[in-house]
């Protein structure tokens, strides 16, 4: 029985179930379960987000600019040993929307288990996309599709029947432009997202041209072929950046053409989602026993320098030479390609897909990192960075240890091509890395100052995956209120920590926000449950257990770990962690910050270094101070922009502290000035290079090369970008039929 009767006015989301193969488990933390990388499960960016984007085409993306949306695939991944009543529930909920199944394995158990799961559940109303091989397995009543001819007079036969449409809108119409910014297709991984992204936008439906395993088989060798033959080239880079530059032209003229649209600084424009892989020494290892034989052992250390290569400029292997050296050793180097690398890439380039359909982003996945960064990061990693920090000249030790590392990554990882159009980029920036990607040095500015950035950690790997699950299913928008829902929780009675913290208890009595002092574990959690923020700071004692290499909080003498939140039952869905070490670079395999994500924090800032306690207190006062006129006024369009915001100008007015301490009188106005301009992208490369020729740091007599640069000390975790304020949304009329 069909489960629609008359033709509809409005268009739901389509969702998308994708029925994977068994549950498997991975041996390293950065590598996913083979069942989460499917090639069909990439099938998903050649189909609409929804019926009207199908009907419609760029229409969709045109209201979607003007609303300034975050929409995105609604996609349910199903394992086989979900229970019955889990499928009816799924199935009840989706019963208004277009269902559209892709089935994701070949393992013929798996998908006896899944015929029984829908028999009688679903009909010709939901169309099965499946391989070819296993169509005679599926034996649920539904309509099925094994190449796109069948895929595309599904989606038109169910739109001719499902909805009135109105052919003055041009439907199923693609616009015509220039040749140059169509795209059908490239061999190289990274790129078919954009190639997907860019034929979304333009309702392009049907575009790619299907190879044989064969014909795929031969084009991928020839290109890879043509990449070792020019390692240190750039082509492959130029490629993604061209894409970019195709996606961002759309972008402006859809932008120029909305009459309503008043800006396109950094905050209207999709972020920019940015991959860097990075393989750190914990994620390599193999585990080790006295019992192995020195045949194992060898093995074992073969496996790690294979798992520890990092890829030169063009993604080819850096001197692979160096340890492959037998015909058995390059068997056993492409067999670990395919088991271990090739997912992980796979994992990233599929999250990245996810995550560009949000806002129709760009995306840009960099070369591997590894060895080539680690002596660099280990002067922040958690044998030396308290060294670091405490040593007479910290103030210059720790810009030198950041910069060092920033220009690394981008002379190790960055194009011309790229850093130009970072230099150039008006846009926000998600970054998909465990790497402390707001060092990266850009034309000698650090990208945390040239641009918003937030990161979303490659570890563990499917936690990538569950960011764009909580973003996509439990959005968060930040109330007119959210003072009030506040907490500040103090964690020590510390004589350095009280006499900072008068300032926060006396602008508690004006803004409304609530503050406990915790010296406990119990107190900790019982006080949140309590309260129940919406916005969670906690100033704090932290660090990372050198023997597990986990991050933790310090409630008084008792140790908060991750495992201790996530068993906690507390949800703040914005956490501040004023604490020392909650996310550092290297050697930190699992952090507090991962936690709170666990436990449903849509946005975590955290720190990668150690903080000092007056600059890290005064940061969160003027957190507090700022968010208070933020909330009631649309000042930003995002929790990203109010944060980088806050960052940046923390290190603009960094050296008034000490003006004030030797009541030296402060140019207000230029500092005014400063402030507001660091909101423009346009502004900021030029504020940070002159701001020891300004007349505001002159008459305080400051030099910030000997300022530490707290800003980048801390980390904003999660789509932050997603995370609207009240004041800033707009939204779609009733009568708007979409």
């Amino acid at each position: 029985m069909l489960r629609y009767m008359m033709k509809q006015k409005t268009y739901p989301q389509i969702c998308y179930i994708a029925l994977l193969g068994p549950r498997d488990n991975t041996m390293f933390t950065n590598v996913p379960p083979m069942s989460v990388v499917n090639s069909m499960l990439f099938y998903l960016g050649n189909l609409p987000q929804s019926m009207f984007q199908f009907v419609y085409g760029v229409e969709y993306y045109e209201k979607m600019k003007h609303y300034g949306l975050q929409l995105g695939y609604d996609l349910q991944m199903i394992y086989p040993d979900t229970p019955q009543f889990s499928i009816e529930r799924l199935l009840e909920l989706t019963k208004d929307q277009p269902r559209v199944i892709l089935l994701c394995t070949d393992n013929e158990q798996s998908i006896q288990t899944y015929n029984a799961l829908f028999a009688g559940k679903i009909d010709i109303d939901t169309l099965c996309i499946l391989y070819e091989e296993v169509e005679t397995l599926w034996t649920v009543q539904c309509a099925k599709a094994f190449n796109k001819e069948k895929v595309w007079k599904w989606f038109y036969e169910f739109a001719i029947n499902h909805y009135e449409i109105d052919k003055e809108r041009l439907p199923f119409s693609v616009p015509i432009l220039q040749k140059e910014v169509h795209d059908k297709g490239y061999v190289f991984s990274p790129s078919r997202v954009n190639t997907q992204i860019l034929n979304s936008i333009l309702g392009n439906w049907g575009y790619s041209k299907e190879l044989s395993d064969e014909e795929s088989i031969k084009v991928k060798v020839e290109a890879s072929k043509n990449a070792l033959a020019d390692k240190d080239g750039t082509a492959r880079q130029d490629l993604l950046i061209e894409q970019i530059k195709r996606i961002r032209a759309i972008e402006t003229m859809v932008a120029y053409n909305d009459p309503d649209k008043k800006t396109i600084e950094d905050q209207s424009r999709a972020p920019l989602v940015l991959a860097m892989p990075y393989t750190s020494i914990d994620m390599r290892k193999v585990e080790r026993s006295s019992e192995m034989t020195e045949e194992e052992s060898k093995m074992a250390d073969f496996i790690e320098n294979i798992l520890g290569y990092y890829y030169t400029k063009n993604y080819t292997v850096w001197n692979s030479k160096r340890f492959v050296k037998t015909p058995e050793e390059f068997l056993l180097f492409q067999s670990l390609q395919s088991a271990f690398i090739e997912p992980r890439m796979r994992l990233f380039d599929l999250v990245g897909l996810l995550h560009c359909s949000m806002r129709f982003s760009p995306y840009l996945r960099l070369p591997i990192m590894g060895k080539n960064i680690n002596s660099e990061l280990s002067f922040v990693g958690i044998k030396n960075i308290e060294k670091l920090a405490s040593s007479p000249s910290k103030n210059k030790s720790i810009r030198k240890a950041m910069e060092t590392i920033g220009k690394k990554i981008t002379s190790e990882a960055l194009t011309p091509s790229t850093v130009e159009m970072l230099q150039k980029s008006v846009t926000q920036i998600v970054a998909m890395t465990d790497l402390p990607i707001e060092w990266m040095m850009i034309d000698g500015v650090p990208l945390g100052f040239s641009h918003d950035v937030c990161r979303i950690p490659e570890t563990p790997a499917t936690g990538m995956l569950s960011q764009y699950v909580e973003s996509k299913f439990i959005p968060f928008n930040i109330p007119k209120d959210i003072l009030k829902h506040t907490l500040v929780i103090f964690g020590n009675e510390e004589d350095a920590f009280v006499k900072v913290q008068e300032p926060v208890v006396a602008l508690s009595k004006v803004l409304g926000f609530k503050i406990r002092k915790c010296l406990t574990k119990e107190a900790f959690f019982n006080t949140i449950k309590e309260i129940d923020p919406l916005l969670l700071i906690v100033d704090a004692h932290g660090g990372v257990d050198e023997d597990n290499h986990q991050s933790y909080l310090k409630m008084g003498d008792e140790v908060i770990s991750g495992d201790n939140v996530v068993k906690s039952d507390i949800h703040p869905r914005l956490v501040f962690l004023s604490a020392c070490n909650t996310f550092t670079t290297y050697n930190t395999v699992s952090t507090i910050a991962n936690a709170f994500f666990q436990v449903g924090a849509a946005a975590v800032t955290t720190s990668y270094m150690p903080v000092l306690i007056e600059p890290a207190t005064t940061l969160y006062t003027r957190l507090l101070n700022n968010l208070n006129i933020a909330a009631s006024q649309n000042v930003h369009r995002n929790w990203l922009a109010f944060m980088s915001h806050l960052m940046r100008t923390s290190y603009i007015q960094a050296p008034i502290y000490r003006a004030v301490n030797k009541d030296v009188k402060i140019d207000i106005d230029t500092l005014t000035h400063l402030t507001t301009e660091s909101m423009l992208f346009r502004k900021r490369t030029e504020i940070y290079k002159n701001l020891n020729t300004n007349t505001f740091t002159k008459g305080l007599g400051a030099d910030y090369q000997n300022i530490i640069p707290h800003y980048l000390m801390y980390s904003t975790l999660g789509r932050a970008d997603l995370i609207r304020f009240e004041t800033s949304l707009k939204f779609p009329d009733e009568e708007e039929n979409w």
